[in-house]
């Protein structure tokens, strides 16, 4: 294996642990606008964009309503949830080591660039990044490959001198599309199985676990 000069780290689920957010947020959001809530909806959603999560929880895909019921989960998101979210154990150290390694490290995420900002400069994050690659940035967001695209092409690194690390199959068939190597983890959306079916070369149980496969 080629030495690991960029690591793709998706924000939602794999450094952050926003899940509480996230259903905070959506359930106001569906209270607000009259419609039920569907917690295991969100669950099975986590990964996606925000449009299309809304729209499964829903059961509606009209573009005007869908529009309008992301405006107002963000006015909720932004006000209340970004507030919530925290780092998962090991992320801080683990990325400052990585870091000072001369490891680049990227957040590449189907989240939006101001908001994840926001939250990694609060938890004292945004020093050890060399960029974050929001699905805004980009034509296709995940399981596309053009977000790990995009972050290779800033980062000046070849597919097989990046790794993408995830908790779903979204993380897992970008970056296969990608061509770069695939770290799963445990703890977020999906099982190790289905994150090694869709293309994990690993999965780890705790964060700090990648710092042995990046650095050997």
């Amino acid at each position: 294996m080629s030495k690991i000069k960029l690591v793709m780290l998706d924000f939602d689920g794999t450094i952050a642990d926003s899940f509480a957010s996230v259903i905070c947020c959506a359930e106001k959001m569906c209270l607000n606008a009259g419609y039920s809530f569907d917690k295991s909806i969100i669950e099975r959603s986590m990964g996606c964009t925000t449009e299309e999560c809304i729209a499964r929880l829903i059961g509606n895909r009209d573009p005007e309503v869908i529009e309008q019921l992301t405006a107002a989960y963000n006015v909720i998101y932004n006000r209340e949830g970004l507030d919530m979210i925290k780092l998962f154990d090991g992320v801080l150290n683990t990325v400052k080591r990585l870091h000072a390694q001369g490891v680049k490290v990227a957040i590449t995420s189907n989240n939006v660039v101001p908001a994840i900002s926001y939250v990694v400069t609060r938890l004292g994050l945004m020093p050890y990044l060399d960029s974050i690659v929001g699905v805004e940035c980009v034509e296709n967001g995940k399981p596309a490959p053009d977000i790990a695209i995009e972050a290779m092409r800033r980062a000046g690194v070849t597919p097989e001198e990046a790794i993408a690390v995830g908790d779903s199959t979204f993380d897992m068939n970008m970056g296969r599309s990608a061509g770069c190597h695939c770290c799963g983890v445990s703890y977020g959306c999906d099982t190790p199985q289905t994150l090694i079916e869709c293309g994990a070369e690993w999965v780890i149980n705790s964060f700090n676990e990648l710092e042995k496969i990046v650095l050997g």
